[in-house]
């Protein structure tokens, strides 16, 4: 191991993290097998970087994990592949950082790390990260669940391509729907008409995955939204626990048709006086 690396990995085992190995990568940690939180690729002058990183992220689907961040040294590299992994960092978590500087970038990534997860961290925790970890590794045992409703206003776009017959009625019918939160967006959801009866109803739980939406549209209409951690992976759950962070701050939640741009359902978090749901 070269001498840079020996501080940078006994930062991360004091706080629970663990060596594993993960393919492509040169060194990669994490709370579990495979699911690295950090992974470090060496860059080449020869192309190979660009191409180790598009194998990792791009030529990977969605649901294989990832590393949550990757950090890629820049020295050396050529222009040209720097600006192809700028491109790709733009859409991953992918820093470009200089050698000497990984033990400081790691950090501050490993703070955020810890606060887009705190709902699994106790309050005033002496080492969070360290029990956030702990917390992770009994996911799929404790199958932590955490569910969130709201009133809200909805603003619907045009739901014609829920009907049949013409008609708005409950149905196998899914349409993939982006939803976005500010630049926070996470993409493929199915949510489908499973009511009619006094308002509508829009559920995603007949999918198989962490994360569950459901739009009720009525007199009173509510928005929630449920984490099932036992099902995630790491970027699964930051993904989420990062739009739900970013729905607090801006109290609106979009979900979007991204092949025409329309909006579909958008809600909006009623407050009372206090700011409080």
């Amino acid at each position: 191991m070269p001498n840079d690396i020996k501080p940078i990995e006994s930062l991360l085992l004091k706080n629970g993290l663990e060596r594993i190995e993960f393919n492509g990568a040169d060194y990669s940690w994490g709370f579990r097998e495979n699911e690295p939180i950090i992974s470090i690729l060496f860059s080449q002058n020869d192309g190979t970087t660009y191409q180790k990183a598009m194998s990792l992220y791009w030529a990977a689907a969605d649901y294989v994990s990832k590393p949550w961040c990757l950090f890629i040294t820049i020295d050396p590299l050529a222009q040209s592949h720097m600006d192809l992994l700028i491109n790709i960092s733009k859409q991953y978590n992918i820093r470009l950082t200089k050698r000497n500087e990984l033990l400081s970038s790691i950090s501050i990534q490993l703070v955020t790390f810890t606060s887009i997860l705190r709902e699994y961290i106790t309050p005033g925790s002496v080492n969070p990260l360290k029990e956030l970890g702990e917390s992770i590794k009994r996911w799929k045992e404790d199958k932590p669940v955490k569910e969130y409703n709201y009133e809200v206003n909805i603003k619907t776009g045009n739901l014609d391509v829920y009907k049949e017959n013409e008609t708005l009625a409950s149905s196998r019918i899914t349409i993939p729907l982006m939803v976005t939160a500010n630049e926070t967006r996470i993409e493929g959801i199915l949510p489908r008409l499973v009511n009619v009866d006094n308002g509508l109803l829009f559920d995603t739980e007949h999918r198989n995955l962490p994360l569950v939406f459901r739009i009720k549209i009525g007199d009173t209409s509510e928005l929630t939204l449920r984490f099932e951690a036992d099902k995630s992976n790491m970027n699964e759950a930051t993904i989420f626990w990062s739009l739900y962070q970013e729905f607090m701050r801006t109290n609106r939640l979009l979900f979007i048709e991204p092949n025409t741009g329309d909006t579909l359902f958008n809600c909006l978090r009623e407050l009372d006086g206090r700011g409080n749901n």
